[in-house]
């Protein structure tokens, strides 16, 4: 766990798109099967916390974070009222993917600046 707010609400971000597309492609693998239905997972709670981080939260919000980020992968998908349309899975899933790329490039230059800051240089 991080103290750094910034890390662990991009870290919480990464594992919500990890989530998402992963609800994606078991979505896609049941296509085919009649009268499955699209699984989605739940992230309420923790689109709060990323608005509260995004507002500067307090001074416990890095281990909030934390914890929510680490609770990402078990968080159970639950079946939908919706049969599963896989072109909308299949956009779901770059959409995911695309978003997973842009938070990692953005974690990486948060990181690339802090490495900046500790070398002394400008």
């Amino acid at each position: 766990m991080s103290n750094d707010i910034t890390t662990e609400a991009v870290r919480l971000a990464l594992g919500i798109r990890e989530a998402q597309a992963r609800s994606a492609s078991v979505n896609i693998a049941n296509a085919g099967i009649e009268g499955a239905r699209a699984q989605r997972v739940d992230f309420a709670a923790m689109q709060t916390l990323l608005s509260e981080a995004a507002q500067g939260g307090d001074a416990t919000l890095a281990a909030r974070l934390s914890a929510a980020a680490d609770g990402v992968r078990a968080m159970p998908a639950q079946a939908g009222a919706d049969p599963i349309q896989a072109d909308e899975q299949v956009a779901d899933m770059v959409t995911a993917g695309m978003n997973y790329q842009a938070l990692g490039e953005a974690l990486s230059r948060h990181f690339g600046l802090l490495r900046l800051s500790i070398a002394g240089r400008s």
